[in-house]
């Protein structure tokens, strides 16, 4: 048979070279090209024989001057489910297809739909998912795109910066020593409950089953930030089934946690999309909730009702400590609807992460059940629950005192969900001041401000890189605050106290005349 000419997309052709193990040594192939650009290959009669003899691929320059170009106003207009597209380093990309199937859930993406999201989708992803994955989605370039601030250039230089120097890379030694500790608490706690009889040392089990909960849940976060493939991953921990041990002996699923909170992360504090300050009834961190806002995260609006202004939010810092007590019992909640409602845009599930979830409840009820009385089940299961409680406090601490912000007007308002992707993110976060020997309290939340503009860096690089962080925000005068713990749960008191009161002078009566148009 004679040599049969096909024309085959970049993306194809890749794919077959993977699967046949042929080596690409041209070096004027490059992963940019679009779908649309067509590469000539000859293949031979046997398709298990398929070799590439020839690939007619252009120049670079002329690559690029084959893509259409876009204004930002243009790209602007692409901001919905089934038309997105996004600006990464001036290629715009469409995305509407791929959305739907995203690992990291919709909403990441959806929220900067018709914007430049170079900085954002470089927080949460490696390299490798940059490099191979992103060129397939380009369909042309921005004709006028802006020049990045000194602000974002020295970011994004010191983020380079900590890449060559390996702070991104995880390195599995690291968390064998954190899964070691934590259970070391959790066989204490054990010891104590099964060696014992006495209901006092009973209680100290309780303790320190909460305690061992709250840490194993900072090594869940961290797995929330890696990485689950190992191919091209700066991440040496096999994400999948660790994540799926936390799940399983801490019984608020991963898959969930990450869908959260790569949203959190993305749009900080926002009044109507981060979920981390979507509390009501209960909470209400600022006056701006007052107007029952529709939240795109839960895609529902969160209803200002009348308990929300009679019981909860005018109190609400009275009310703080003893919800964190049983928050815990939310987060199983939202890990069962999470879970059971797969077509609810939030992506991430995996059968394993269910199973490791039912599990938790299993080994818990037996834990339980062998407890003599159910005076001493009882007080068991509310004091582990509010020890581990300690947890949400630490992560309410970091934001409900911050700077508010709202959604941008339109898709190419420069002040997007609080400016660029570091200002919102150090505008949004409070670190909290504590000496080395008490890192492992709070497993790397205390550094909230340098996690959140570079959420990869690996938990143990955190403390060291913190003074470069400092300078930088003094360098540009953005508002880094660091304080003690105490002086951190000082602060978010008053603020849940301030915005308590607004809520007891609030009227739907005065909103509506206050947002009258005309």
């Amino acid at each position: 048979m004679d040599d049969l000419k096909v024309v085959i997309s970049w993306y194809s052709l890749f794919t077959i070279c993977k699967e046949r193990d042929i080596q690409v040594h041209d070096t004027n192939i490059i992963y940019i090209m679009p779908p649309e650009v067509d590469i000539t290959t000859d293949l031979s009669s046997s398709e298990d024989d398929i070799s590439v003899v020839e690939i007619k691929s252009p120049s670079m320059n002329k690559k690029q001057s084959k893509l259409k170009s876009y204004t930002i106003a243009e790209v602007s207009k692409h901001n919905t489910k089934e038309d997105a597209w996004l600006i990464y380093n001036n290629n715009v990309l469409d995305v509407s297809k791929w959305i739907t199937t995203h690992p990291g859930g919709e909403q990441a993406i959806l929220r900067f739909a018709g914007m430049d999201a170079t900085d954002e989708l470089r927080a949460f992803h490696d390299d490798w998912v940059l490099d191979t994955k992103l060129p397939h989605f380009i369909i042309g370039t921005v004709s006028d795109a802006l020049q990045p601030s000194e602000l974002v250039a020295d970011f994004r230089q010191l983020g380079e910066e900590f890449d060559k120097l390996g702070y991104f890379n995880v390195t599995p030694g690291y968390y064998v020593a954190k899964v070691v500790w934590v259970f070391s608490i959790l066989i204490c706690s054990m010891g104590l409950l099964f060696k014992t009889n006495s209901f006092f040392m009973h209680m100290i089990s309780a303790i320190l089953l909460g305690i061992f909960w709250q840490q194993f849940a900072f090594v869940g976060h961290d797995c929330g930030h890696m990485s689950a493939s190992k191919k091209g991953s700066k991440s040496n921990v096999d994400v999948t089934h660790l994540g799926a041990l936390v799940t399983f002996f801490n019984g608020i699923s991963v898959a969930w946690w990450k869908a959260t909170h790569n949203v959190h992360h993305a749009v900080p504090n926002t009044v109507d999309c981060d979920p981390d300050i979507a509390h009501l009834p209960v909470f209400a961190v600022d006056k701006k909730m007052f107007g029952s806002l529709f939240n795109y995260y839960h895609g529902r609006v969160m209803e200002f009702d009348w308990a929300a202004r009679t019981i909860f939010v005018p109190y609400q810092h009275l009310w703080y400590y003893p919800i964190m007590c049983v928050a815990r019992f939310n987060l199983y909640i939202q890990s069962v609807l999470f879970l059971l409602n797969p077509n609810d845009g939030h992506g991430g599930r995996t059968r394993l992460d269910l199973a490791a979830f039912i599990g938790f409840f299993s080994w818990l009820t037996c834990l339980v059940l062998s407890i003599p009385t159910w005076k001493e089940r009882v007080a068991y299961v509310l004091v582990s629950h509010a020890m581990a409680g300690l947890l949400n406090v630490q992560i309410t601490l970091s934001h409900f005192s911050r700077e508010i912000f709202e959604s941008p007007t339109d898709k190419d308002n420069e002040a997007k969900y609080g400016g660029d992707f570091f200002s919102r993110n150090v505008k949004s976060s409070l670190d909290v001041a504590c000496p080395t020997y008490l890192d492992w309290f709070h497993g790397g939340l205390q550094f909230q401000t340098l996690h959140h503009c570079y959420p990869r860096l690996g938990r143990q690089h955190l403390r060291k890189t913190l003074p470069l962080i400092e300078s930088l925000c003094k360098k540009h005068s953005l508002p880094y605050t660091s304080k003690p713990f105490v002086a951190c749960n000082v602060e978010i008191y008053e603020t849940l106290k301030n915005t308590g009161l607004d809520a007891r002078a609030w009227s739907p009566l005065i909103y509506e005349s206050m947002c009258a148009q005309g």
